[in-house]
């Protein structure tokens, strides 16, 4: 179900507009699934806003009501879905003031390849069980990220990955159709994404940036891995890029932190 354009701060107190106001996204759409819990989808929604650039560091999101009417929801799955990115450390809200994009974390490097710095613990499974693999219009906020135009067709991609077929990731990727047009005819049930993007359709990888923070497991986590809400998770994302520097696939991903951790070798 199509939502209408996610409000401004100037859409409602045009007399006093919030700075950054106008990074907001005008004709942005949200089309609710009804398979996931709403509340987790506007979770993600409102994380792509800030990570295309859209909603910068100190902007301050429309009030509750606005985005109530937009999303379509209560204020109760609202708060929720804005309580998670506050507890990740994404939103603050301020006492009487309202609700406002933190500071980028600050960043240490590890320079080097994946043999420095890697996962370790007993390796993912081929394939995977795949929760949607849809053709869609790039929205604005998912076309930044990827480096496209608006509305250009890409594939969202939603899998939960196994180890010895036990559940322990749940993995959104984004993908532009135009590298992989028909994804959906793919055996991705039982094989790597990497492996059909090199053997299928001849993309090669050449580099992948990834970002990781340490969270705990919330409902949808515990729902798709079995885990209890407690259950510490990392929290990935991940631009992989091919060798001749084109953004291939923007992942974000959920891991259990009870079965993995991660290595750093520094040289």
């Amino acid at each position: 179900m199509l939502k209408s354009p996610l409000p401004t701060r100037d859409d409602i107190d045009p007399v006093a507009p919030t700075p950054g106001a106008a990074a907001a996204t005008p004709g942005a759409r949200f089309a609710a699934r009804p398979d996931i819990p709403l509340y987790y989808q506007i979770k993600e929604d409102v994380f792509l806003h800030l990570r295309s650039g859209q909603w910068p560091p100190g902007f301050e999101l429309p009030p509750e009501h606005a985005l109530c009417a937009h999303y379509g929801v209560s204020r109760g799955t609202l708060r929720r879905a804005i309580g998670d990115l506050v507890s990740e450390g994404f939103v603050e809200r301020r006492r009487g003031r309202g609700t406002f994009v933190c500071q980028p974390k600050l960043e240490s490097g590890v320079e080097g390849s994946y043999r420095r710095f890697r996962m370790i613990g007993p390796p993912l499974d081929p394939g995977a069980r795949v929760l949607a693999c849809e053709r869609v219009a790039a929205l604005p906020d998912i076309a930044g990220v990827l480096g496209l135009a608006p509305d250009a067709p890409i594939w969202q991609l939603e899998r939960v990955r196994h180890t010895r077929g036990e559940p322990v990731a749940i993995q959104t990727s984004y993908l532009p159709a135009a590298l992989c047009p028909d994804l959906d005819h793919q055996a991705l049930q039982h094989r790597h994404l990497v492996d059909v993007l090199r053997d299928v359709y001849g993309v090669r990888l050449g580099r992948a940036v990834e970002y990781i923070d340490p969270g705990v497991a919330d409902r949808h986590i515990v729902r798709h891995l079995g885990v209890t809400p407690t259950t510490p998770v990392f929290r990935i994302e991940r631009s992989t890029y091919t060798i001749d520097n084109r953004l291939a696939e923007y992942r974000r991903a959920s891991l259990r932190g009870d079965l993995y951790r991660y290595r750093i070798e520094l040289r």
